[in-house]
């Protein structure tokens, strides 16, 4: 066991966390949970690559990869939608996690290189599902909500190339956000919402790089 690998078990402790928390009724931290093991996430390959990794650390990473971006965002969708369209919902969320374990045995498996994933990262897609939920009920509907799920699933099992953020730019940026929306919640939720939508917009951006890489 390295460092890294520890931070990679608080990534599996936050999909854990967040999924234990929606058993008695939804609350807006698990979406939260998700997104601070999306930053453990990130971190744990920094400090892989600065420092050093285990032999364990790529299938450790895939596995807590599949707790946090894959189970826990579905539970967070379905306990948010409640009765609502349950059905169909529900075939949209597992159509979502069966394309995220395909994403990570596929990433286990092949891999396109240091600077670039083969297909969307699973983590973007939690963090996308989580952005999500977290604009508030006022932006929420199924029908939404499932063609959200259709389309992360497809992109994680397709080819289309995403590279890896390396600019510090950026992540500052979205760390701000993440940070902004933290604090949004335990200050003033209301301005949560309004971040998540901030944080949707980066995402969106992100989803669609590799179509405006290859117009550009």
């Amino acid at each position: 066991m390295k460092l890294a690998d520890f931070v990679t078990l608080l990534n599996a402790l936050c999909g854990t966390g967040a999924i234990l928390l929606l058993l008695n009724e939804f609350t807006y931290i698990a979406p939260i949970l998700v997104l601070i093991g999306a930053v453990a996430d990130g971190l744990d390959g920094h400090i892989a690559r600065c420092i050093s990794s285990s032999d364990i650390g790529d299938n450790l990473d895939s596995l807590a990869d599949v707790v946090s971006f894959g189970l826990a965002p579905i539970v967070i969708l379905y306990s948010f939608n409640g009765e609502k369209g349950a059905y169909l919902l529900a075939a949209a969320l597992c159509f979502y996690f069966l394309c995220g374990l395909l994403r990570l045995a596929r990433f286990n498996t092949v891999q396109t290189g240091f600077s670039s994933f083969s297909g969307l990262p699973i983590t973007a897609g939690g963090i996308i599902l989580s952005a999500y939920v977290l604009m508030g009920e006022a932006y929420f509907n199924k029908y939404v909500a499932a063609i959200l799920l259709l389309i992360a699933g497809l992109l994680m099992i397709s080819n289309i190339t995403y590279q890896k953020s390396r600019d510090t730019k950026t992540l500052s940026v979205i760390a701000l956000v993440f940070m902004a929306i933290i604090a949004s919640f335990v200050l003033q939720p209301i301005y949560m919402h309004y971040f998540a939508i901030i944080l949707m917009t980066l995402m969106t951006i992100y989803v669609i790089s590799p179509v405006t890489k290859r117009t550009t």
